[in-house]
């Protein structure tokens, strides 16, 4: 993956994060992981993210969500977590919104 794409979906998951945050007062694993199927699928289909690199996409992001909870989930459980995202075709526009404000 370039450095351009993990720029790319780090400022987009900082984006997403602030809104969350702001909006919510939380940033919750079920929303992060609806939020990053979402992003990772949006990027591959707009040809951003190369299909071969959305598990690498799926990693770094997971990487990311783990830093912010002060690495609480396990190395065995980020790789597992990265597979799921990969493997989920789910598409929410509306969600994304935040990240192109």
């Amino acid at each position: 993956m370039t450095t351009e794409i993990k720029d790319t979906l780090r400022s987009d998951f900082e984006k997403m994060m602030r809104y969350c945050l702001q909006k919510n007062g939380d940033f919750g694993f079920n929303l992060f992981g609806e939020y990053a199927v979402s992003v990772l699928n949006f990027y591959v289909g707009s040809s951003i993210l190369p299909l071969n690199e959305k598990r690498a996409g799926a990693l770094f992001l997971v990487n990311l969500y783990n830093a912010g909870i002060r690495n609480a989930i396990t190395p065995e459980d980020v790789e597992e977590i990265a597979d799921v995202l990969t493997q989920d075709k789910t598409l929410n526009y509306p969600l994304l919104a935040p990240i192109f404000d």
